[in-house]
């Protein structure tokens, strides 16, 4: 049987194969178990500067720099001695060389494929220096930013921290000597100077979060959510929450990043109550596959459907007129943290009913050690 259909002859079929594989964007080589080139497609030649005739019955080592060549012939014959495969079967990013000399970044895919008898292994590669380089300027990018947000937050704070002193001066020494609208006029304006403060500084909190972090450590979420009820106690007594706490799993996060979740979660529910009734706020957590799915769920005044996905925007703030407004950026630090772990955050909620917000923490996050 042809290999193609309608294909008259083997012979037409590997002309037809060689001219998909020389037209394909991704480099294509195939080489023997000794290591040595059997076919270089178009793309590699472009990718890494020879022709095909230069390489072909060549190892395929005169493609990397010295770090990757001295250990590949070994790799591979303990490969076929043993079967285990670090790389075979696996796509991985891996530096090549061109026959200029130089070192470039490339992502390359090996199969193991077995002909009539005979093992031979076939490897994708990718030039993704274009990519990197990319990367590289997005990095950059974003240190500059957190940079200038620090350097912004301590320039704008301190003449915040001068008018709120001052207000509160003018307040205590001169308040007697006010009317009731002026007295009132500085109370605002003390006020707007601590919010003021306030959203700067989750705004830088904001900008940090796309660092990487390697602060990861093992903990009892149960014991994280009691230290987070500790801190919320004064709100929670004022709207007299009764609030449950259903058996938490043992997690491997960064423990002050996950106390802010559900410290933001939290305090929503005790935010955005209604008044005609107790607040009743419920902790779960469950196994879903490969994740823990945890959840604040709460009787308060819901959020319509059609702002589900807005909440989770910078500035956007919960609407439904809670007894209390925010930055409108605690929601969106939750779900930078959560995508940061790998996990995703979500909300089901009825206006009038309540809200349930949820989010997924991978049972091996990323960044674990």
């Amino acid at each position: 049987m042809p290999l193609i259909k309608d294909i008259k002859s083997n012979s037409e079929a590997v002309l037809i194969l060689q001219a998909v594989l020389d037209n394909t964007v991704d480099g294509f080589i195939l080489i023997d178990t000794a290591g040595l080139i059997q076919s270089f497609n178009k793309a590699c030649e472009t990718i890494f500067g020879y022709s095909a005739n230069e390489v072909v019955g060549r190892n395929v080592s005169i493609l990397m720099p010295d770090a990757y060549r001295t250990n590949h012939d070994d790799y591979l014959q303990h490969y076929l001695d043993t079967g285990e495969a670090r790389i075979i079967g696996i796509g991985r990013e891996v530096e090549g060389l061109r026959r200029n000399g130089e070192v470039f970044p490339l992502d390359l895919s090996v199969a193991r494929v077995d002909v009539g008898g005979r093992t031979l292994f076939s490897g994708i590669v990718r030039d993704i220096t274009l990519r990197k380089r990319a990367e590289e300027r997005v990095a950059a990018s974003r240190v500059e930013l957190e940079r200038f947000a620090f350097a912004a937050s301590h320039d704008l704070k301190e003449p915040l921290r001068t008018i709120g002193v001052f207000s509160e001066v003018l307040l205590a020494d001169y308040g007697d000597k006010l009317d009731a609208d002026g007295r009132e006029y500085l109370t605002y304006l003390t006020d707007a100077a601590t919010r003021l403060k306030g959203l700067i500084s989750d705004i830088l909190q904001y900008s940090q979060l796309d660092a990487i972090d390697m602060n990861i450590t093992v903990f009892d979420a149960r014991e994280q959510v009691d230290l987070v009820l500790d801190y919320l106690a004064d709100p929670i007594r004022q709207a007299n929450a009764d609030i449950r706490v259903w058996a938490m799993p043992t997690i491997k996060v960064n423990q002050i990043r996950f106390s802010r979740v559900m410290q933001n979660l939290i305090g929503n529910a005790l935010k955005y109550r209604r008044p005609d009734r107790r607040p009743e706020i419920e902790i779960t957590a469950k196994r879903k596959d490969k994740y823990w799915v945890i959840a604040v769920s709460d009787n308060g005044v819901g959020i319509d459907k059609v702002y589900h996905e807005q909440i989770f925007e910078m500035f956007r703030r919960l609407p439904s007129g809670g007894t209390e407004t925010g930055s409108g950026i605690g929601l969106a630090v939750c779900k930078r943290i959560v995508e940061t772990w790998g996990g995703e955050i979500w909300i089901d909620s009825e206006v009038g009913k309540g809200s349930k917000f949820s989010f997924s923490l991978p049972v091996s996050p990323k960044g674990a050690p």
